[in-house]
């Protein structure tokens, strides 16, 4: 509303009193000079009334914004914070349904005398692992003010301790590894690139075992590549599978796929500014590539 509208009415009621007092004034024919003093004397009086009220009006218009613009921001707010609470409890309602399969699986192990009972449940136990650091991720990866500390680091220094920690899971499934070791570094964060990098790995381990993963990075092109060669992925799902929560044809014959790993993925290389493309083949396999500054 603006300022002229809130005196509106006052300025009928002025106007009506110096219609009325001109006709008076003209009735007993009273001199037009002392008229006009007496209009102009009214008007001085409400001209300095009338800034008193604008500035009033500009005072609380200023105030009325302000605790608009709070109302909006504080809906906001909690509009994010219910979509969070969501989005949270959804997710690890999947992630404790997930990591009770490997629970389960290391308790019937542990209950078979079998020779290789050992390593099937430093597998299970590698899997129990995997799906907690997925969701301490996730958790800071939604949270805004997590902190990117970029600096130089080799990709031998990024690949080398995953290939350390995934090493029983390549025993076990005698999925074969071809790595070309690269000293070459680059300028990133080196915890987040680490998610980067073992998301993809365990992904080409998951869908490649007895076959082989092959790892190579590109000094020119400064691009780190996982390839495999296991079952590949859908041409109608590759537009999708970064996407959180899908886990197309691939996710649906594995229990253990919660679509949140390549999202996680996704949302942390356009944080860093590292694009994460992938090709793919259904029945030879598929190659992500990682593209470094």
């Amino acid at each position: 509303m603006s300022f002229f509208k809130t005196i509106q009415r006052e300025i009928y009621i002025v106007v009506l009193i110096c219609a009325l007092f001109f006709l008076i004034f003209f009735m007993y024919n009273v001199p037009m000079q002392a008229y006009l003093l007496s209009i102009g004397i009214s008007t001085f009086t409400l001209a300095i009334y009338w800034s008193i009220r604008y500035l009033n009006y500009k005072k609380e218009r200023t105030l009325y914004e302000a605790n608009e613009d709070l109302r909006i921001e504080n809906h906001r707010l909690r509009n994010e914070f219910i979509n969070y609470q969501s989005e949270v409890e959804s997710y690890f309602l999947l992630w404790v349904h997930q990591i009770k399969t490997p629970i389960t699986a290391s308790k019937l192990l542990l209950e078979d005398p079998d020779e290789q009972v050992v390593s099937k449940v430093r597998n299970e136990i590698l899997q129990i692992d995997n799906y907690t650091n997925l969701a301490l991720n996730y958790l800071k990866l939604m949270n805004q003010k997590t902190d990117m500390v970029f600096m130089e680091v080799s990709i031998d220094d990024l690949v080398r301790p995953l290939i350390k920690r995934y090493a029983i899971q390549f025993i076990h499934h005698q999925t074969k590894l071809h790595y070309d070791k690269s000293d070459f570094k680059v300028l990133t964060d080196a915890k987040w690139s680490s998610i980067i990098i073992e998301q993809i790995l365990n992904n080409a381990l998951k869908y490649a075992r007895g076959k082989d993963v092959w790892i190579a990075f590109d000094e020119i092109t400064k691009t780190l590549s996982i390839r495999d060669n296991g079952i590949g992925i859908n041409t109608s799902d590759l537009p999708k599978i970064f996407d959180k929560g899908f886990s197309g044809y691939n996710g649906r014959l594995s229990e253990k796929s919660s679509g949140i790993g390549l999202y996680i993925v996704s949302s942390i290389s356009k944080r860093l500014g590292h694009k994460v493309s992938v090709i793919s083949t259904i029945n030879e396999g598929s190659t992500f590539t990682i593209q470094f500054k």
